[in-house]
């Protein structure tokens, strides 16, 4: 009886939750489709030395966007699910002001040291030089960058999902995209010029992300209420923390091989890289739609459904990520050889990567269940623990073996961590995401 209503319980909540599911993976592929051909047309338009400095570019801005976010992307998305389901629009309205105004304060407030910290690294080999003059320029996406991604997840908390989505994975790149045509039919291809349509594309994706919000929301921006900026801190700083590591995690290959290596290679590998991370956009679809549900269903101590969603959304993810890591790992010079002849060089850190990604595919959203159900402190622990692990072995690696160096400290750093979490969610909220015995069961 207990499991009957529990199915009947886990049915109602994918039927509320089909549209957005599809919609969400729509724009997923969306996304992933349009960034793949911007990386092809950066390729074709300022070579595999410019694209090395259009990647080490989006590092800085990233990295200190993560920073000037303050944690805020998770908290707020976790605080504005919980209001919105319980109708406070109020301090929904709050909520919204207080994360937008830290973020802009904070964005615009670590502009300037990130200029000087970037001067100072000698990115880039070479053309050092070169990337180093355009750091003023690049420096001014910082804000905008942070701003659209708290804007994207409060979308999400509304159940916006695919706008949000949408506003984030897809508007950008195809701004960018069109900006690099328009660049290409003028003769006009310069990295200076890719970087400024950069720049501009940040500051329209986030206007038209705000604009949006406002439509859709009608009077939002008059709602009279409060929420405490001490408790949203309170729970942002530990999730900060998290989140630069994450990012730390996912771009320091890129950074020490900007100090090691010439930008050529820095190019071949960060290409490399976006091919391999065109596997993950399933499991970023589901976590999109995932992540207020776990909040909600963990504050409801509906611990079955829970555990239901959180075994299911691993085990399809897998499913649907699984062919294309295979091609990716048997034949990665065919893929490769799009973006050109010398990119062909990336096969086996291509290789390397995707097998990273595999473990990622495998283990779901166990990342987000933790920092969803409270756990934010022990997910910045082990965070902390993976990118001083990825620190360390790329230190190591990088010098001697490149970009094969790199992709081998990212892909194990990245597997320690997936597996740490989904050790950490089978010990504190009793729940196994690999158990696919328990799932295939509970259907039949």
């Amino acid at each position: 009886m207990a499991a009957g209503n529990d199915m009947r319980r886990l049915a109602g909540l994918f039927r509320g939750r089909r549209l957005r599911v599809a919609s969400a993976f729509a724009v997923q592929v969306a996304g992933a489709g349009l960034g793949f051909l911007l990386s092809i047309m950066l390729a074709r338009l300022i070579g595999v030395a410019g694209v090395g400095l259009y990647f080490l570019a989006i590092t800085i801005v990233d990295i200190s966007a993560t920073i000037s976010r303050l944690g805020l992307e998770s908290a707020s998305m976790r605080f504005a699910s919980i209001a919105h389901s319980r109708g406070d629009r109020g301090g929904l309205a709050a909520l919204y002001r207080n994360s937008m105004s830290l973020v802009l304060v904070a964005g615009a407030a670590i502009a300037l040291p990130a200029w000087l910290i970037g001067s100072h690294l000698g990115l880039g080999g070479e053309r050092a030089p070169e990337f180093r003059a355009e750091l003023p320029l690049l420096v001014c996406a910082i804000a905008p960058v942070a701003l659209l991604v708290i804007q994207a997840e409060f979308f999400k908390a509304v159940g916006l999902t695919a706008t949000g989505t949408f506003s984030q994975a897809v508007v950008p790149p195809l701004l960018l995209l069109t900006g690099t045509i328009v660049l290409w039919l003028l003769s006009a291809g310069t990295v200076h010029a890719v970087f400024l349509a950069y720049v501009i594309v940040a500051l329209a994706s986030v206007t038209i992300a705000m604009v949006t919000w406002h439509c859709r929301l009608p009077g939002i921006w008059r709602e009279r209420g409060s929420f405490e900026f001490g408790r949203l801190l309170r729970t942002s700083m530990p999730l900060l923390l998290v989140n630069s590591m994450t990012l730390i995690l996912g771009w320091t290959d890129v950074l020490v091989l900007g100090m090691w290596r010439d930008a050529a290679e820095i190019g071949i590998y960060g290409i490399a890289m976006r091919v391999a991370l065109l596997t993950a956009f399933v499991l970023s679809a589901i976590n999109v739609v995932v992540a207020p549900q776990f909040a909600a269903l963990y504050a409801e101590g509906d611990t079955a459904a829970l555990r239901r969603l959180a075994q299911q959304s691993a085990f399809w993810t897998l499913v649907a990520a699984a062919p294309a890591i295979l091609v990716l790992m048997l034949a990665p010079d065919l893929i490769l050889q799009i973006f050109g002849p010398q990119f062909r060089e990336g096969a086996w850190t291509l290789r390397i990567l995707a097998l990273g990604q595999l473990v990622n595919a495998a283990t779901g959203s166990v990342g987000i269940l933790l920092v969803m159900t409270g756990h934010e402190k022990l997910m910045r622990n082990i965070v902390a623990a993976s990118a001083a692990l990825n620190l360390l072995a790329a230190l190591a690696l990088v010098p001697r073996y490149g970009a094969i160096g790199a992709a081998t400290s990212t892909a194990c750093s990245l597997a320690f961590m997936k597996l740490v979490s989904w050790f950490m969610v089978r010990n504190k909220l009793h729940i196994d995401v690999l158990d696919y015995a328990a799932l295939r069961k509970r259907v039949a």
